[in-house]
């Protein structure tokens, strides 16, 4: 019996062995990638979460410092101010964002998850939360629009 029909042999007695064997090497390498993935968007799910909070800080800061004299009839004419304090206050906290709007509203008009109750600030950005390379898929980067409503607080008031 020559090699190749001995070889030809043993590979159709232990079919179902290699089969196993390539079965189990191929879920290992599917559940790897899917932990992998997981462990990404895990990541990516924290940095927006956190870079949210950096943001509605920034925002109750504006609305809190742009109002010092507490007058809330004011709030419109100190949008440039809750802007500005706004911008500081992101750069401060590492802000790589991009501002897309920020405006006045009255109580009655449309804000993020609901109706403004009380006059104040609504800024509108977008936010990078991840930029790399990922295996398999090459270079991504992946960006979060994120709005909040800040209500104008009055300091005079609060003490």
């Amino acid at each position: 019996m020559g090699i190749n029909k001995r070889a030809a042999l043993v590979l159709k007695n232990e079919k179902g062995f290699i089969e196993i064997q390539m079965l189990l090497t191929y879920m290992v390498f599917t559940l790897t990638i899917f932990a992998f993935i997981l462990g990404l968007v895990f990541g990516v799910w924290k940095q927006a979460s956190a870079k949210y909070m950096y943001f509605a800080e920034a925002m109750d800061f504006a609305a809190r410092a742009a109002n010092i004299t507490g007058d809330l009839e004011d709030v419109a004419l100190n949008q440039g101010y809750a802007e500005q304090y706004f911008n500081m206050a992101m750069e401060e906290m590492g802000g790589d964002y991009t501002l897309r709007s920020f405006y006045t509203v009255a109580p009655g008009q449309s804000v993020p998850h609901g109706v403004a109750r009380a006059p104040g600030y609504v800024a509108e950005i977008t936010v990078p939360v991840f930029k790399g390379k990922v295996p398999l898929i090459g270079s991504q980067q992946v960006s979060i629009p994120m709005r909040y409503y800040a209500v104008v607080k009055s300091p005079i008031l609060e003490n």
